[in-house]
């Protein structure tokens, strides 16, 4: 992916070149210490009087390494390096230096001239005066994949192969395969399907990644920077995470978070339980550096399974459309909505108009518990429920209004698939504010309208600054949000917001509906804590 936080574990061949230099020059460095240090001449043979731990004492150590042994056997022959050509872009990015949006002339483009400062040990490395290299027409990258069926099958994310103009595929027993072909991809989920022309392969099958519990064990597989077949160890840091990155509100969430390490040229590797079990396709990390971090994220095999299964059988997803945006429906929501606390589903936090929800009676506050009879848990299985049935299919969706049941008639449209939903999905779970929540709100105007690029159809009070420290800065709340709603009462206005909240008592909980993304993004709902003091602004 391309961000400085939320990165993409594909590796592109001028990324790795940078990381080899800089391992030369460190290395070169170290190599002429060794030979001039005095303190490292050779002084005669040292022997140690101690002897090991006896083997009875750490029977349980010895155990360990024998049963990942014996998961490493298991699980790296069904592992591939799957390398690709394909065009270069302005987009890719380049080593230090290289002005990737610049326009060269002739064939392959590019032709950044970056140049490092004369005293920068790399600049021996990149030509005189530290001027790069043209940019090629075509650029190699590194993922990895996973082998699901002894014919051939390899999974892999979607990022990894796309744009494509050759698949390689290398095997863990050294075969190479050179012209792998694309059975599908989902950029949705940011999975694929290539396929090789080979038989008896090891493989993989599938786990059950809503069986997998915080703490549980788990090993990653790939080969990052080109250190092919490695596992690393971890365990499940978290569960049900949305990326970051992810923007697209019809995505599915759930994603795995490890502390396994996992690196560029991982992408498409199997992130596997203690069986063997593939629950999960390591997918992108969170950092600062372009590195491993300590956060790492696989899309869980209650995703990939079923998507991989669409993919084989016919190229591509065509998913049903219902046209609305969910949240979770927390604890401390449930009574806004007339719910018991421990009431589950998926919550409707916006109904576009026009489309499939709106027109089967949808509306924004239900709590839609079914569909087609089989209970919705969270808004992951609605997602990946309506994305199993084709547009067009007329569903029965089992909702809570007001805390009443009802059952509606929804005949699935088709997900426009040039539309995208821009907010971040972390906002969902962000709590909201009000004049004593740590935070400035003001009217609506042409002005701030065409600033943070809020439609005329939306009505609420705008945030334009939030007090450090307080409860709505706690909240990650941020300027440019509109508040719509406090306790599902409408506030059109900056007063009507203040007036909503003053009938409230200081400690009170308030459930907010917030349009987030410049409007763009949909609405979600929003609990806020408010502080005990009333210290805060406005």
């Amino acid at each position: 992916m391309p961000s400085s936080r939320f990165s993409g574990l594909y590796l592109s061949g001028r990324a790795l070149a940078v990381i080899l230099v800089v391992v030369g020059v460190s290395g070169a460095m170290a190599f002429y210490r060794t030979r001039s240090s005095p303190a490292m001449a050779f002084q005669g043979a040292a022997t140690s009087n101690q002897g090991p731990i006896p083997a009875s004492q750490v029977a349980a150590l010895t155990g360990l390494d024998k049963e990942q042994e014996l998961l490493a056997q298991y699980v790296a022959p069904a592992v591939v390096t799957v390398t690709v050509t394909a065009h270069a872009t302005s987009s890719d990015e380049g080593m230090p230096g290289d002005n990737s949006g610049d326009q060269g002339g002739g064939q392959g483009g590019g032709g950044g001239q970056g140049a490092f400062p004369p005293d920068n040990p790399l600049s021996q490395f990149f030509g005189q005066f530290g001027q790069m290299p043209r940019r090629p027409e075509y650029e190699q990258g590194l993922g990895s994949g996973i082998i699901i069926s002894p014919d051939g099958f390899i999974v892999t994310n979607n990022h990894v192969v796309d744009g494509a103009t050759s698949i390689t595929v290398g095997l863990y027993d050294k075969r190479t395969f050179y012209d792998a072909k694309v059975v599908g991809t989902d950029p949705l989920t940011d999975l694929a399907v290539i396929k090789i022309n080979a038989s008896g392969l090891p493989n993989l099958p599938w786990g059950d990644s809503k069986a997998i519990k915080q703490g549980d064990n788990v090993f990653a597989f790939g080969n990052p920077f080109q250190f092919e077949f490695t596992m690393t160890r971890g365990i499940v840091s978290g569960k049900g995470r949305l990326a970051g990155d992810r923007t697209d509100l019809r995505a599915p969430g759930d994603y795995i978070q490890t502390d396994a390490a996992i690196n560029p040229g991982n992408s498409g590797g199997p992130l596997v339980n203690t069986r063997g079990e593939v629950i999960g396709v390591n997918a992108f990390i969170y950092t600062s550096t372009g590195s491993f971090n300590g956060e790492a994220f696989a899309i869980p095999s209650e995703i990939a399974k079923p998507i991989t299964a669409t993919l084989i059988a016919k190229g591509k997803v065509v998913r049903g459309f219902l046209g609305i945006t969910i949240v979770s429906l927390t604890p401390d929501m449930a009574h806004f909505f007339n719910l018991p606390a421990t009431a589950t589903g998926a919550l409707v936090s916006q109904v576009s108009p026009g489309e499939a929800g709106a027109k089967g009676g949808l509306q924004h506050g239900d709590l839609i518990t079914s569909f087609n009879g089989q209970p919705v848990a969270d808004p992951t299985g609605l997602q990946l429920a309506t994305g199993a049935v084709a547009p067009g299919t007329t569903v029965k969706l089992g909702i809570m209004r007001d805390g009443k049941p009802m059952t509606l008639s929804v005949t699935l449209g088709l997900a426009p698939q040039d539309q995208t939903q821009t907010a971040s999905r972390s906002h969902a779970n962000a709590p909201g504010a009000g004049v004593r929540l740590g935070l400035d709100a003001d009217d609506l105007t042409p002005t701030t309208r065409r600033q943070f690029q809020i439609p005329d159809n939306i009505q609420g009070a705008l945030i334009r600054t939030v007090t450090p420290g307080g409860p709505a800065y706690n909240a990650t709340l941020q300027p440019g949000m509109v508040i719509t709603e406090v306790n599902r009462v409408p506030v059109p206005s900056a007063e009507a917001l203040t007036t909503e909240l003053q009938k409230l008592p200081p400690n009170q909980d308030v459930l907010l509906r917030v349009v987030t993304g410049g409007g763009a993004g949909g609405a979600v709902y929003m609990v806020v804590h408010p502080a005990a003091s009333s210290s805060n602004s406005q």
